[in-house]
């Protein structure tokens, strides 16, 4: 698999089907990609490029010169899945388009994880923040008593690159099936068209279309805090737990019948968590890795 993507959404969609067993190869430009120093670092590499990026080759190619475009269609015409994020409009420019590539390699899967799906006119800048203003996630994903806001991490980044990755499978399916091969498009829009699905049709319905609270109000005990579950949040709140211990105040809610889960705050314990026992390890670089492929017993 060759991907050529910067930022998150079609690096981690490479990632995931890493994970799944592709051998993915990064197409990055002279230099190596940008976000390999950006902070924090582990062992001198980007912790959030080693996130997206690990387990990954790399090849610089510079996409402005024909003769390592040349490289490109030459890598492209033995692979099985050519994944990209360019601008609209870039690859056709570049001569690396679906099309293009098809002429030497009709067997491949060329994948596009866009912004906007070429369905605004005049659309601005595709990234997270401005998909998630035109579309409404700040309020569709803020549960009811909250005012509307933009979800500080990159919702739609991360489920685009999921869907990005599915579509990928679904062309491998495809090309399986018939021995051709497609061009497949995920975007930032389709994963808000998918996160505000549920919020949109409860307000068709006449429902409020925000859910309530639930555990996103976590309680606080003597030593941390808990999280309800969502059905047992409002009589969870019922009750006062700051002078239990966080182990006490669960068996008090168990005891009406209530569910809840302690929270970890602090992310370098998870591996010493017993309820994440063989699901946690750390990588050569010492930062915290699940099992591949995200074997969770």
């Amino acid at each position: 698999m060759l991907e050529a993507g910067r930022r998150i959404q079609a690096p981690l969609a490479a990632h995931l089907l890493g994970l799944l067993g592709a051998d993915v190869i990064r197409i990055e430009p002279p230099g190596g990609d940008p976000l390999r120093g950006m902070p924090p670092a582990c062992s001198g590499i980007s912790a959030r490029w080693l996130a997206l990026n690990r387990g990954k080759r790399a090849v610089e190619i510079d996409i402005k010169a024909e003769a390592d475009r040349g490289r490109l269609r030459d890598m492209a015409a033995h692979a099985d899945v050519f994944l990209h994020n360019w601008a609209p409009g870039k690859a056709a420019a570049l001569g690396l388009d679906a099309d293009d590539l098809a002429r030497v390699n009709p067997a491949l899967v060329h994948a596009y994880t866009s912004g906007w799906a070429d369905r605004l006119d005049d659309a601005p800048m595709g990234t997270d923040f401005m998909v998630q203003a035109r579309t409404g996630v700040g309020e569709a994903a803020r549960p009811d008593g909250e005012p509307p806001a933009p979800s500080l991490m990159t919702l739609l980044d991360v489920l685009g690159g999921l869907l990005g990755a599915e579509a990928v499978l679904a062309g491998l399916l495809l090309r399986e099936r018939t021995g051709r091969g497609v061009r497949v498009d995920s975007s930032l829009l389709g994963a808000a068209d998918t996160l505000t699905g549920p919020a949109l049709r409860r307000a068709a319905r006449g429902q409020n279309p925000r859910r309530p609270a639930g555990f996103r109000y976590p309680l606080a005990t003597a030593d941390g805090w808990i999280a309800p579950a969502d059905a047992d949040a409002r009589a969870a709140a019922g009750h006062d737990l700051r002078g239990l211990p966080t182990a006490e105040a669960l068996s008090r809610l168990r005891e009406h019948g209530l569910t809840a889960t302690a929270v970890t705050t602090e992310l370098s314990d998870l591996h010493h968590d017993p309820r994440f026992a063989g699901s946690i390890g750390r990588d050569a670089h010492g930062a915290p890795a699940v099992p591949d492929p995200w074997s969770f017993v």
